[in-house]
């Protein structure tokens, strides 16, 4: 299965997830920035489901929750996903024990065939591995697991780190002055040493996240196949349809899927 990450209310259109679906994609997993747009994009995707083919909703999760702010989380469940895609143990505990599929991503820094099975038996329906696993690594790992329980981003940015300080306050703001959600409409990159320019953008708590500068591509190995879009690149579009095109060649010789 083909799962494709969206962060733009403006994806969950449905003429845009109608493109997606006869391009092979059955899966949408939301990472928004309000619960209103969350609700939005569930409307969407389950409109799409009924009118044409069955296509899932994945609700994906923050990656850091402070106290009082699990209660998004029962808003979220409120949603009721298909699944969601869980970033800390606290999200995978809540929606397993309300038994709703959780996908396991990257942050969980699943390296290895007893992390992978141990997040099974606490109720995973697939992991993603580390990051630091590479394409060679991961090839070893599957003969040790099941193909079809893993869930590989084969094309995404990947985040250099999380912070609670605002550069958008610091950079564009006075010491009292209300933000208005600026980080909602105002791009910002940060230059490194070298020159290479780093894009920052905001979860739902505001928290901001410093993405690499260069998105990450990996050969597909598995059935489940993540792409996150990124519309800030000129040749994203160019490098997703490749990989549609991987992927429809890839996927007969794959195994059943969950």
């Amino acid at each position: 299965m083909l799962h494709i990450l969206f962060r733009e209310p403006a994806h969950f259109e449905e003429e845009t997830l109608s493109k997606w679906r006869e391009n092979g994609c059955r899966s949408f997993y939301a990472e928004l920035w309000s619960m209103e747009d969350y609700k939005r994009a569930a409307l969407a995707i389950r409109s799409i489901s009924e009118r044409c083919a069955a296509v899932k909703f994945t609700a994906v999760l923050p990656r850091i929750l402070k106290s009082g702010e699990s209660k998004f989380l029962h808003k979220i469940a409120d949603l009721q996903p298909d699944a969601v895609l869980a970033r800390n143990w606290e999200t995978l505990l809540f929606f397993r024990d309300r038994q709703v599929p959780v996908i396991v991503d990257f942050s969980l820094n699943v390296i290895n065939d007893l992390a992978f099975y141990q997040m099974l038996d606490w109720g995973a329906e697939r992991v993603t591995f580390g990051l630091d696993v590479n394409e060679t690594q991961m090839a070893n790992l599957l003969k040790l697991v099941p193909p079809e329980r893993v869930e590989q981003i084969v094309l995404g940015r990947i985040p250099l780190f999380m912070m609670e300080h605002c550069l958008w306050r610091t950079q564009f703001l006075k010491p009292d002055e209300p933000c208005h959600k600026l980080c909602r409409r105002q791009p910002l990159q940060i230059q490194d040493r070298y020159g290479a320019l780093h894009t920052v953008r905001p979860d739902i708590f505001c928290r901001n996240i410093v993405e690499r500068s260069e998105p990450m591509e990996s050969l597909p190995l598995v059935p489940h196949l993540r792409i996150e879009w990124d519309d800030r690149m000129e040749n994203f579009g160019d490098k997703v349809k490749d990989l549609v095109e991987v992927y429809k060649r890839f996927l007969p010789l794959t195994p059943p899927v969950l």
